[in-house]
């Protein structure tokens, strides 16, 4: 009897074992689960961000100037903002905005000089207009939280597309910890225009690499009056269109047109200049701007970029992230799964535009450079299409061959 339960037990076993070695074998399996983790974690993040949102002291700069076209004194400016934003802070909420730091600290009891720093937000003129726009309906502070979920939303709904239409659904359970590791959780949490950037460059990436140029084009010129740095991956490019033979006229369209924006908003925000906003935020911070006209100094700029690697290195994993994508990009060559000019002039626009917002302003912060971090991903992902059932491509066609 024994020998029969033995061997009962062993083919028991057996069975299960062929059960379970055929479903993982299944490819539609771990699409599903890539699928699933990303909308479990943008869903699940953008749920306690509406309940518990993140309210980071930009929030207050960005309400007060979209308060800005009703309000000319700065005392009762200053009073109204924060009355808009107390309506959904909490007590610590209001302690890391109010005493924190002694800066945080100076805005809070000087309204004239809290006004001050407003130039640095109204170049963001589209980001203030949809706040504007949404203000009837949700309030200012509410309407700076959802223009950040819904763009994360947006954004995560498009990778899944993106990658579907690549044949790499599975590659979601790559790219999920890498947007993690490039702050994509943080950056959903925080009421900055830089969600909506990051969809905006991520679908014209998409775009270019379909050769939609015009289309393309007109989301990143879109893009400049959220951010007006995009200027310098609308440039990046023009640089990569020249190189690898892409058609030119767009390119240097939209970028004329994105220059031409830019000094607009530059004039119109009334921005101090970039000498003065580059010491401003990476070699000493300023409790007013009133006055405050530094000389040019070597050395004053030697100590923002030693600033900004040392932060970069020890806090952000955008650098790090930054080298991996280039490492990619050259396995994917050697091993012929990367090609084409697209593919490649994109990855070399995407590595410069990194480079070259470093370059032009050293902050250390992941969400500056998270659009072209998810763009490259997104790319090589798509190239590498990676499979996780069992005996990978192999295994898939034997049973094609068996059916």
């Amino acid at each position: 009897m024994s020998d029969v339960a033995t061997s009962s037990a062993y083919r028991s076993m057996r069975k299960w074992t062929a059960i379970g070695t055929e479903w993982a074998a299944t490819p539609k399996l771990y699409e599903r689960l890539g699928i699933s983790l990303m909308v479990a974690v943008v869903l699940l993040l953008s749920i306690a961000t509406w309940l518990r949102p993140g309210y980071n002291w930009d929030m207050l700069a960005y309400v007060a100037t979209a308060l800005e076209n009703r309000i000319d004194d700065p005392v009762e400016l200053h009073a109204q903002t924060w009355s808009e934003v107390e309506k959904g802070a909490n007590e610590h909420d209001l302690y890391l905005l109010r005493e924190s730091q002694p800066y945080n600290l100076h805005q809070w009891e000087n309204p004239t000089d809290f006004v001050t720093q407003l130039p640095f937000y109204r170049v963001k003129a589209a980001y203030i207009a949809a706040l504007r726009l949404l203000e009837p309906v949700t309030g200012l502070d509410k309407a700076a939280i959802l223009l950040s979920i819904l763009p994360s939303l947006l954004f995560a709904a498009f990778c899944l597309y993106w990658l579907k239409r690549e044949d790499a659904l599975q590659g979601a359970l790559v790219l999920v910890p890498v947007l993690g590791l490039a702050d994509y959780l943080h950056m959903t949490t925080l009421a900055t225009p830089d969600m909506i950037v990051s969809l905006l460059l991520v679908v014209a990436t998409y775009l270019l690499l379909r050769k939609r140029d015009l289309a393309a084009c007109l989301l990143l010129l879109a893009a400049v009056f959220f951010r007006p740095d995009t200027l310098i991956q609308i440039f990046a490019v023009l640089i990569a269109a020249v190189l690898f033979g892409w058609r030119k006229t767009p390119f240097i369209v939209t970028f004329a047109a994105a220059f031409v924006a830019c000094l607009a908003l530059s004039r119109y925000g009334e921005h101090p200049g970039w000498w003065v906003h580059f010491y401003f935020s990476t070699v000493e911070i300023q409790n007013t701007l009133t006055g405050f006209d530094p000389d040019f100094s070597i050395m004053a700029m030697a100590q923002g970029y030693a600033r900004g690697i040392l932060k970069t290195l020890t806090n952000e994993n955008w650098a790090e992230l930054l080298l991996l994508a280039i490492a990619g990009w050259r396995l994917l060559s050697i091993s012929g799964k990367a090609k084409g000019s697209r593919f490649h002039g994109l990855m070399f626009a995407l590595v410069i535009a990194t480079l070259g917002k470093f370059a032009s302003f050293p902050l250390p912060e992941a969400r500056i450079y998270f659009p072209c971090v998810a763009a490259m991903a997104l790319l090589l992902i798509s190239a590498w299409k990676p499979r996780f059932e069992h005996g990978g491509p192999a295994a898939s066609s034997t049973r094609q061959s068996q059916g």
